[in-house]
């Protein structure tokens, strides 16, 4: 190790000369050279004070034992301002506008009530005690809880922060009465119905369902995103700054809307248009479902909104029987729970039909089932045996297994039966 304070020199017209605050020359473990930092005095022993504080910091942040200097730095900064830098980058994400806008309002109230003036007051049981104080419900708490913990992120991922003091705090439950409110997914009658009323605002909806689109990525949605090849396959491939997971995201296209989204294009427009001059706002949303007869909240309490079309597009995939990773895909969830829970209404699902697919036991009599399949008329007699003559000599015939098991112990519980001696004490089957 090299630990040596001295004035750095240095060559002025033809001339050396010394600096007059002293530096610090060192180096330790297996850096490949000698490093220099001022120690900004003039006066050799509080120099030497000064390097040897700064060498026992360096060792110990070698050691873990120490902060980074990131760590320090941004510790020593008001968490305003680095709340001010996070919202910046949402917005040169690309994320909404209205999305942005709410999280900042979120995280300005909830580190001015809770008291965060640096990163070193944001404690967990800061934010619960908050929590516990507030009546919101608790959708909205989750709200807070979700904006503050993906600000604690980002500052790890950049780190400014060694980790996340809200990564261990539960989502709030909600109270009895207040239960998230579920959406729901069309059927196909009502989606028809929809369409035929929607007028302009119909292909919006249809490229929205059939793609499984979020209503921003629509919104934003370029000619030059829409890929129609020669042979009549068709898909959408969206930007990463337009997505949710900020990834590129290829979609495919049915050939029926590739031919819609075509007729729809202008003469002369150019890649850089967007498909749609606007999208739809809610109120606008809702008149057209009121015109179609579709209720915004249905019988069962869940409600249809815009993001209802992609709720419904993952159902609709179920229901043709759609392998799940693939519905996953289709969707861009990272978790397929996500898919088969969050985005399936399973009033969409053909349940029934499911059912009445399942093997068929009806020709099986109340009683003991299980004996009946086992005892012939013959007590003790096995059905494997039912090649025995008359005169209870065995066929060289053996026994071929023609899948007739069913109509095998349908037969079998036709006759009288025998009760078995040693099942008692004996369960009837229901």
């Amino acid at each position: 190790m090299i630990f040596k304070v001295e004035k750095r020199k240095r060559r002025v017209n033809g001339v050396l000369k010394r600096t007059r605050s002293y530096y610090l020359r060192y180096r330790i473990g297996d850096m490949p050279c000698d490093k220099w930092v001022s120690l900004g005095v003039t006066d050799l022993g509080v120099a030497r004070a000064e390097a040897d504080k700064f060498i026992k910091n360096l060792e110990r942040e070698n050691a873990g034992l120490a902060l980074p200097k990131k760590q320090v730095k941004a510790a020593n900064l008001p968490i305003t301002k680095q709340l001010a830098e996070y919202i910046g980058e949402l917005a040169s994400r690309g994320r909404d506008s209205k999305y942005v806008k709410g999280t900042e309002k979120r995280l300005a109230l909830l580190t001015a009530e809770c008291g965060w003036k640096m990163l070193g007051d944001v404690t967990a049981d800061s934010f619960m005690s908050w929590r516990r104080s507030q009546s919101h419900k608790a959708k909205t708490l989750n709200d807070y809880l979700c904006d503050a913990a993906s600000f604690l992120g980002w500052l790890v991922k950049l780190d400014r922060l060694d980790s996340n003091p809200l990564s261990r705090v539960d989502r709030a439950k909600p109270k009895e009465g207040e239960e998230e409110e579920e959406r729901r997914a069309f059927t196909h009658v009502e989606f028809e119905r929809l369409s035929a009323v929607s007028g302009p605002r119909t292909l919006i909806y249809q490229l929205t369902l059939f793609t499984g689109m979020r209503r921003a990525e629509v919104k934003q949605l370029l000619w030059g995103d829409v890929r129609i090849d020669p042979d009549g396959s068709a898909f959408l491939k969206l930007r990463a700054k337009t997505t949710k997971n900020g990834k590129i995201a290829i979609l495919p296209v049915p050939s029926w809307l590739a031919d819609l989204l075509t007729k729809h294009r202008p003469a002369g427009s150019k890649l850089s248009d967007k498909v749609f001059a606007s999208i739809p706002r809610m109120p606008r949303f809702y008149g057209d479902l009121k015109a179609a007869g579709i209720p915004r909240v249905d019988e069962r309490g869940h409600v249809a909104v815009f993001h209802s079309l992609r709720h419904t597009f993952a159902t609709w995939l179920w229901e043709t029987g759609a392998n799940p990773r693939v519905v996953q895909e289709l969707m861009r969830h990272s978790d397929l729970q996500q898919t088969s829970k969050r985005y399936t209404d399973k009033a969409g699902l053909a349940m029934n039909d499911a059912v009445s697919k399942l093997p068929s036991y009806e020709l099986t009599s109340p009683g003991y089932t299980q004996i009946r399949a086992q005892i012939s008329v013959e007590p003790g007699q096995s059905v494997s045996q039912s090649g025995k003559t008359k005169e209870k000599k065995h066929s060289i015939q053996a026994t071929v297994n023609e899948g007739l098991s069913r109509a095998l112990a349908g037969l079998v519980a036709g006759c009288q039966v025998v009760r078995a001696a040693g099942f008692e004490p004996a369960t009837p089957s229901v």
